[in-house]
């Protein structure tokens, strides 16, 4: 039925739990930072980066519908604002950090490894289509071990746009020469992911995980697997 799968990948392939908005966590940031210099207290920190987002989300929509950031660029127009210094890698490394530092779950949903194996054993293609950052998702991949399970693996921070925006479509195809006339979506995000398949032209599954969003229960989509069962995709076996 299908020879192309493109996944999701928070909510859909990995059940992750974070909290960006911890006051412990920006504490802890904002020590980092002293640590480098800058004095900065936990709240001062988070108001500046959430400003920092914003701007490069501004500067992105005039590109494109759904724009995008790298977290790196954020925290090192964050550094000049408190008049530091800070090469490649610390902002790499901090980035690291506030991943580590927000994170309260991460493991794959059950059936995710032998669903993928499958679909490989089928000769199917298989992509990753994924909202996020370059250095958390490349660095939870290969904890997990899916790493190499891909194809090809498009992530919305490297190229500046997000689901469900059609050109972060066209950016996959494009990379990866993707055939999308017989692709199916699968995702736990209406908005994100069947929005996106539908404004595409292509089928979407949409799983209903623990992370799917309480507010958008609705969706229109070719597939429905209400338990959030991936061995339930059709054609991987």
């Amino acid at each position: 039925m299908y020879q192309t799968y493109i996944f999701d990948l928070y909510g859909t392939l990995i059940d992750i739990q974070t909290d960006e908005e911890s006051q412990q966590l920006w504490e802890n940031m904002a020590l980092y930072f002293r640590y480098n210099g800058m004095n900065v207290s936990g709240q001062a920190l988070q108001a500046l980066t959430l400003c920092h987002m914003e701007q490069h989300l501004e500067v992105g929509r005039g590109r494109c519908e759904y724009p995008d950031y790298v977290m790196e660029d954020v925290f090192a127009d964050v550094v000049r604002k408190l008049k530091g210094r800070a090469n490649t890698a610390w902002l790499q490394e901090t980035v690291r950090w506030f991943r580590i530092l927000s994170m309260r779950k991460l493991m794959l949903y059950e059936g995710a490894i032998e669903v993928l194996n499958g679909l490989r054993r089928q000769g199917k293609k298989i992509y990753l289509l994924s909202n996020g950052q370059k250095t958390f998702i490349e660095m939870e991949l290969k904890s997990l071990g899916i790493d190499r399970c891909f194809d090809g693996i498009a992530i919305s921070s490297v190229a500046g746009i997000s689901k469900p925006d059609p050109l972060f479509y066209a950016y996959l195809c494009g990379k990866y020469q993707v055939n999308l006339t017989a692709a199916l979506m699968i995702g736990n995000d209406p908005r994100t992911d069947m929005e996106g398949a539908r404004r595409v032209g292509i089928d979407g599954c949409y799983l209903r995980t623990s992370a799917s969003p309480v507010h958008l229960l609705e969706t229109k989509s070719k597939w429905l697997i209400e338990d959030g069962d991936l061995r339930k995709i059709p054609g991987w076996r």
